[in-house]
């Protein structure tokens, strides 16, 4: 999967320290973007948005779509633009790792239910796109704070703190063997 990740990036011409515009990967893979309030010009029901823009906003994020032989994604437009930016990540993890759509199904309580495993590999796929592997160690040993890191990536301090954890264990780690105080 970092490889994946890392071809993507590549393939925008960015290195591992510099922030991935996840819209501009949805492009690059010919995946359109819509938000629930571009979905009103396309007979979306006010009270539709409504319930997610208000009282239900943290429900739903966004989601992989498919449409015929293409793929859309809609996102809930309600949220912040850093947390938007990891849900396009997320969304696109399941398109790179060629998820199918046989496996979502709502429940009875009409919420979504998912492949875990398969929601997991899209988590990880969405960090590597987002801050890879190796820009989280480099901050690591730099010992970038999460405010560092999310405003280097554009990504929320909560992302940050998710993606610099086991980069952190690794600095600290190698901080001790080598005698070197942080």
């Amino acid at each position: 999967m970092r490889e994946v990740a890392q071809e993507e990036r590549s393939g925008l011409g960015l290195n591992d320290h510099e922030p991935l515009d996840p819209y501009a990967l949805a492009r690059e893979h010919g995946i359109p973007v819509y938000t629930l309030s571009d979905l009103r010009d396309h007979d979306l029901e006010p009270d539709a948005l409504d319930h997610f823009h208000g009282a239900s906003t943290s429900s739903w994020s966004a989601a992989l779509i498919p449409f015929d032989t293409a793929r859309i994604i809609v996102e809930n437009d309600a949220h912040s633009l850093v947390r938007r930016r990891s849900n396009i990540a997320h969304e696109l993890g399941h398109h790179l790792l060629e998820h199918s759509f046989d496996n979502v199904i709502l429940g009875e309580d009409h919420k979504r239910q998912f492949d875990t495993h398969q929601e997991k590999q899209a988590k990880f796929m969405s960090g590597e796109l987002l801050i890879p592997d190796k820009a989280a160690r480099r901050a690591a040993y730099d010992n970038w704070d999460n405010a560092q890191v999310a405003r280097a990536f554009a990504v929320s301090e909560q992302f940050a703190q998710m993606r610099m954890y086991g980069a952190r264990v690794i600095a600290e780690r190698a901080a001790k063997k080598f005698g070197i105080s942080r």
